[in-house]
């Protein structure tokens, strides 16, 4: 019993060191601004089909959905990025006034933040999931984030805990940080997915 706790504690362990590797190295293939979406659907694809089996994930595979995915997961990002900053800086800008009325603002751009995020974990799944238009999917995962608020905050809680871990270790970005944060995503949401999933007809 012992000798197979340790088996699948090192399986666990070397697929987060794997796929991390992998982000990283086709990251770096699209020159980092056109690597990064892409890789991040790579990862959550490649997680999902594994089953937690390292061996499942092989560097043919990863090529095989990074190529595939490139043109459209370059758009859902770039898209989710660009929103991202610009409600950053926003938030940054309104932080230097002061007033109720900012404050109120403050507030609801944090909130918006926290959305994006959420709803851009969203996406990478239902990506890996469903064969719908891009517009679709953007739609189904920012409605998703409405259907349990306690699935919102937990994906949040988390991503904090990994993201403070790291930065008291920062060895941690290039073995483990973006796949923990990926497979994290994927564990969180899946029983709103599933919701999802029987709304739409596929788990009768």
């Amino acid at each position: 019993m012992l000798g197979t706790g340790l088996e699948k504690g090192f399986n666990i362990c070397w697929l987060v060191i794997k796929l991390n590797l992998f982000f990283h190295l086709f990251s770096l293939m699209g020159g980092y601004i056109f690597g990064v979406g892409p890789s991040i659907q790579m990862v959550s694809d490649l997680f999902q089909a594994s089953k937690f089996d390292h061996k499942e994930i092989t560097l043919k595979n990863a090529f095989a959905i990074w190529k595939g995915h490139f043109m459209r997961s370059n758009g859902q990002f770039l898209l989710f990025i660009g929103v991202f900053c610009l409600l950053t800086y926003n938030l940054y800008v309104s932080v230097q006034l002061t007033g109720m009325l900012w404050l109120i603002i403050d507030f609801m751009l944090i909130s918006a933040i926290l959305f994006i995020y959420v709803a851009y974990q969203y996406v990478i799944s239902y990506e890996t999931e469903y064969d719908m238009p891009f517009l679709q999917v953007i739609k189904l995962a920012c409605i998703s984030v409405f259907f349990g608020f306690g699935t919102f905050w937990k994906l949040l809680i988390g991503a904090g805990v990994i993201l403070i871990v790291t930065w008291q270790m920062k060895g941690l970005i290039l073995f483990a940080t973006i796949s923990l944060l990926i497979m994290w995503s994927v564990i969180a949401t899946k029983k709103i997915r599933d919701v999802v999933d029987e709304k739409l007809g596929f788990n009768e």
